[in-house]
This record gives structure tokens, sequence and C-alpha cells, in this order.
């Protein structure tokens, strides 16, 4: 009944059905088959909403809403520049390091992606890149946003979990670091092979001086994440400080906020919290009935009797990471699956914090590859490209990332390297 369930669950996603209405369906068809009363449905749902950390979740992507509405990234892109801008194929290079600073301030790779593709692509397309390669590069390093803290996957992995958020966002900054490193070095073999343009080049007065613009921006999230790391804030606080910092910032110093252009962010946040909010509720339900199925366990047991090499498990764990990637959205994924394969993770000995980058960086991958493919298709959506064209490049991307993911897999360290 219960791997049915399972299948059912798919079926519905596949159908085009939004994720938290499949799990609730999912879940009420278990529960009535199983003579379970139908009542306790809604009260596991509340119970799974009702907890004070979820509230760290809108307010981090109120806090993306506001500074992505102000200057700050016109601040970022010129510090971008003046750091990296003197590279062959500079502004592809720019991209990278602008969304690795942007990663710090909204959490989300799919907003990102929304914010980037609109600058970046016409931009390089003008100093004559091909506009493909453009958005292959967007695309990509827009999944800095769910790696290098604040992450809201990282949050709903240590809710699912009970890990430390404050160590899961520690955990982040190395492998995203990573990350960015290897997509700068494709970039720029990219650049050799098709004689990319050099952006500007490098001064240090300039440098400088872009510096000091960006400085009050580059704090915020300094700030934020800082006083998590310190202990000084809760992961809830952390984000409600970012957005009274934004809110400062761009209504008071800067002038870019006004109260109706904050009501239609305060909107857009409700619309996008809402989605992640019918997702944890929907999963509580079936999350209940497939612990009390002994689902988890059968996973870990099933992938464990397979072979007792560690370093064939660990494939095996970011085989089927990458391919639950591919066909549900990476909040769905962490919700549903991490509990089940939490097990399998204690008993190879895998750190849980280790093991929340491993399921972050997995997932940023199927963020990148068909059917589901969430900022790629945003990417497209926003510049008018073909996920084929896209693809010739963004390929190579990908092997970047599983290159990385490899890396930080079978090297603990580069993660949990403050334990």
């Amino acid at each position: 009944m219960a791997w049915g369930v399972v299948i059912l669950l798919f079926l519905l996603i596949a159908m085009g059905m939004p994720i938290g209405f499949a799990l609730m369906i999912s879940a009420g068809i278990a529960m009535y088959v199983s003579g379970i009363d139908l009542v306790m449905a809604p009260i596991q749902m509340f119970s799974g909403v009702n907890r004070v950390i979820l509230l760290a979740i809108p307010l981090f992507i109120f806090m993306g809403e506001l500074m992505g509405a102000t200057s700050i990234s016109d601040r970022i892109i010129g510090l971008a520049r003046a750091l990296v801008g003197w590279i062959r194929g500079g502004l592809a290079h720019v991209n990278v390091v602008t969304s690795m600073f942007m990663a710090e301030m909204s959490g989300s790779a799919v907003a990102d992606a929304a914010v980037m593709s609109k600058i970046f692509v016409p931009s390089m397309e003008k100093q004559g890149y091909p506009k493909s390669f453009a958005g292959a590069v967007t695309a990509t390093s827009a999944t800095l946003g769910i790696i290098i803290p604040p992450s809201i996957p990282m949050v709903l992995f240590g809710v699912t979990s009970n890990v430390s958020i404050k160590d899961l966002f520690i955990a982040g900054i190395v492998p995203g670091i990573m990350l960015g490193g290897a997509f700068m070095v494709t970039s720029y073999i990219f650049a050799r092979i098709e004689k990319h343009p050099v952006d500007e080049r490098f001064e240090v007065a300039r440098l400088g001086q872009q510096l000091t613009r960006a400085i009050v921006p580059l704090l915020i999230p300094l700030i934020v994440v800082g006083g998590l790391i310190g202990g000084f804030v809760t992961p809830t606080e952390a984000a409600a400080v970012g957005v009274v910092a934004a809110l400062v910032f761009g209504w008071v110093l800067q002038r870019d906020l006004s109260f109706p252009k904050v009501y239609q962010l305060a909107v857009n946040t409700v619309r996008q919290t809402s989605v992640v909010m019918m997702i944890i509720a929907g999963s509580a339900v079936l999350g209940q009935f497939l612990a009390n199925e002994q689902i988890p366990q059968a996973i870990a047991s099933g992938l464990g009797d397979l072979t007792d090499d560690f370093i064939l498990r660990m494939l095996l764990l970011n085989v089927f990471l990458l391919f639950l990637g591919m066909f549900l959205h990476a909040s769905a994924a962490i919700i549903v699956v991490v509990p089940m394969l939490l097990p399998l993770s204690r008993e190879m000995g895998i750190d849980p914090v280790h093991f929340g980058v491993i399921v972050c960086l997995n997932l940023g991958i199927g963020q990148q590859t068909p059917p589901v493919a969430s900022v790629l298709l945003t990417v497209c959506s926003a510049t008018g490209l073909k996920i084929e064209e896209i693809m010739g490049y963004c390929k190579w991307y990908i092997l970047a990332m599983f290159i990385t993911l490899i890396t930080v897999s079978f090297l603990p360290q580069t993660a949990i390297w403050f334990k």
C-alpha cells in the first residue's frame, strides 16, 4: 500500500498537479484505504506548518524581494566588474561573482535566475557573447543561491531533519565558493575557445570606488548570517533583522522603495511562501503515513543491501538524489525524501550537516536538468531561449557542478571544516 502511494504521488506530479495538492491527495487516499480517520489530516497539516522556525522562510524571501527592488544589484554588478571584469570572458565571470554576492541576499535559485537573466543575457549578447552561452551561465550560476547562505532549502532541510540551520549555513560557504570557482574555470575555457572579450581593465582606484558603493548592501547579509553564525540570533530573528535592514536601506537611505512597491513585494512573498507551506503541510500528512509504514527504513535497507562498499553506496545515494531532483521541486524533494534517506546516511556514518550540503548540491543540479529544470525554465522564459539551445553550453556547467558534488561528497571536510 505504501509503495502504491509513492507511485500515485509521482503520477500526479507527472500529470502537472501542484506538488502540495499531489501530496495531500496521495496522503488522503492512503489514510482512507488504511482506515485512518481523515479528521487527523488537517490536524497533521496544521502541526506540520505550526513551527516558529518556518517564519524564516517568508522573511528571507521578503528580504530578497526588497533588496532585489533597490539599486543593490547595480552596485553589486559594479563591484563584480571591478573584481573580475579584467579576465578574458569578463562578463561571464562578472555574472558568476554577482550571483555569489546575490546568493547572500535571496536564498532562492529561481529568484536569482529571474533577476539576473534580465540583466546579464542582454548585456552579454550586446558584447558579442552567444545568447545561449549567456543563458547557460546565468542559469547555472543562479544555483549558488541555494548553496551559499542564507539558503531556503537548507532551512527546510534543518527543519525536516532537526539539524542546526546555523551549521548548515556555515557548511555551505566553502562548497559555494568551490562551485563558483568551477563555473569561472568553465567560462574561462569557453572564453579561450570562442575568443570572448575582456570586459574592462583592472584598476585599484575603481575597485575601491565600487567597494565603497557596495559596502552597505554587502553588510546587510553579512550581519544577518554573521549574527546567526555567532549565536546572537535565531534563524527567524536573523531573517527579521535582514528585512528591517533592507527596508531601512531601500526606503529611508536610497529612496528606491515606496509603500505601493513594498506592498507588491509583500504580495509576491506571500505567493511564494504559500507554495512552500502547502508542500510542507501535505508532506506532514504523507510523511506520517510513510513513517508508520516504515518506508524510510525499507529504502535505507534496500539501498544498503545492494552493496557494503562506502564508495558505491555514496554514488548510489547521489544518483538517487540526482534522479529525484530531475522530477521534484527542491522544497518537495527535501521534505519528502530526506526523512527516508536519513537512516541510510547515519548508517553510512555521514555527518547530517555534510549530508545536507550533498542534498542541496544534488537538487541544484536537478534545477538545471529537464523535465522539471525550474531554474533553466525560468531563464528560458525570461530570455526567449529554448532549452535545447541553452543545453549545448549548460551541459558543461552541469559537469562542473557534478565534479564539485563528487569532491564534496568524498571530502567531508569541505563542508564540515568548522567541526
